[in-house]
């Protein structure tokens, strides 16, 4: 059975997936799948609420051993895939969020924001909150009866499903909850912690006392990219995002550590089909 939240994207071909036009959008499925899914990215935010199967999730170079009831927060631009069994049911609720709809008078993005400073995607609830969190996510994706407002219900349902994320005290599961590589987990870091500098393979190796072959094929194989792909990657959406907020093209170049205009123009429209100044066209607003 084809998953409704993913598109197909030519085997061994990294891509984004999936496209948001909405404020958020909810998928409900439970099915078994024997497809094999690529390292992919998306552009907006995605909550993984896992029910039941036999599945885990790879994240920026973490394995997650998913347990009934974990939620996973996948961060825009969080290279990722999903490795499920397909002997059973895979049984899941799938919410895609726009990142910018979360910044209101109280910013909802900020469960995202402690995932990604603690460098780690599982969320595992204590049973009171988890109740809570499920009970409205059940609220949310139960089929509409048209009653009186249920498409403005349906909108309080959804904020407060995401105030609750956002007052959830999560503990970090060490071996039962993820698995990773000490090494690449040291490498992400660098390459986060200086991504405008003028990184080299070599130089991350030297920096990390790594060796250079270990680095290029052990990143490819936890990750599914290439170090400069990766690197790459990470300095679009930057850019990306400066645009977003009313940073001209050139400023969102050099800004985001690339050193050459014509590198960054021809990088950019492949990643984001769309030139710098039509993309911030398309999304920035001056209030």
């Amino acid at each position: 059975m084809k998953n409704n939240n993913e598109i197909n994207i030519p085997d061994g071909e990294y891509s984004k997936r999936g496209y948001l036009k909405e404020n958020y959008r909810v998928f409900k499925i439970n099915d078994k799948t024997d497809k094999t899914f690529d390292f992919h990215y998306h552009e907006f935010d995605k909550i993984v609420f896992f029910l039941s199967g036999n599945a885990k999730y790879m994240i920026e170079g973490k394995e997650y051993i998913l347990k009934p009831y974990d939620i996973l927060l996948v961060r825009h631009g969080d290279i990722h895939k999903p490795v499920i069994d397909s002997d059973v049911n895979y049984n899941r609720v799938i919410i895609w969020v726009n990142k910018n709809y979360l910044n209101r008078e109280y910013d909802l993005s900020y469960c995202f924001e402690i995932s990604k400073k603690n460098k780690m995607n599982l969320m595992r609830i204590d049973d009171a909150e988890k109740q809570r969190v499920f009970t409205l996510l059940e609220e949310l994706t139960a089929e509409s009866k048209n009653l009186f407002a249920d498409d403005y219900y349906k909108e309080s349902v959804f904020t407060q499903l995401m105030i609750l994320l956002n007052r959830c005290e999560y503990s970090l599961h060490n071996a039962a909850g993820y698995k990773s590589d000490k090494h690449i987990d040291k490498v992400i870091d660098y390459i986060n912690n200086n991504l405008f500098d003028n990184l080299t393979i070599d130089k991350i190796a030297n920096e990390l006392f790594i060796s250079r072959y270990h680095l290029m094929h052990k990143f490819k194989d936890v990750t599914g990219e290439s170090v400069y792909s990766y690197i790459s990657k990470k300095r679009l959406f930057y850019a990306a995002d400066l645009l977003k907020n009313g940073a001209s093209a050139k400023c969102a170049c050099f800004e985001s550590g690339y050193k050459d205009y014509s590198v960054f123009l021809k990088a950019f429209k492949k990643e984001f089909e769309i030139t710098p100044a039509d993309y911030k066209k398309q999304y920035y607003v001056d209030c």
